[in-house]
């Protein structure tokens, strides 16, 4: 017996919020930019986390920059003109869309 493609896609869908953390550090080394995932209960990951990156930039700017290019990627969406907090979080869509179509910030 089969089942419907979109019933089937719909157990598949993420029950919690996918979110993005992230963190601008300016510290006596310079700026340094952290984004990372945590993982769920779903992930067979042995940490607490999918993925960290830790960045060294030359301004706040260029990680302010680098965030959005990386939101962008991943399926988290922001207005032109909204700034962003030195530590926050942002939710992603759970399948990110972008095409390739539209510029990165």
């Amino acid at each position: 017996m089969s089942t419907p493609s979109s019933a089937s896609f719909s157990r598949y869908a993420p029950a919690d919020d996918h979110l993005l953390f992230y963190k601008i550090i300016n510290d006596s080394d310079g700026i340094r930019l952290r984004i990372w995932e945590s993982a769920s209960d779903l992930d067979q990951s042995p940490s607490p986390y999918l993925y960290i990156l830790n960045l060294r930039v030359a301004s706040i700017a260029e990680a302010k920059k680098r965030l959005k290019t990386h939101l962008a990627l991943n399926g988290g969406s922001l207005t032109i003109d909204q700034t962003l907090p030195f530590k926050g979080k942002v939710k992603l869509m759970p399948h990110a869309t972008w095409d390739g179509s539209q510029e990165l910030i």
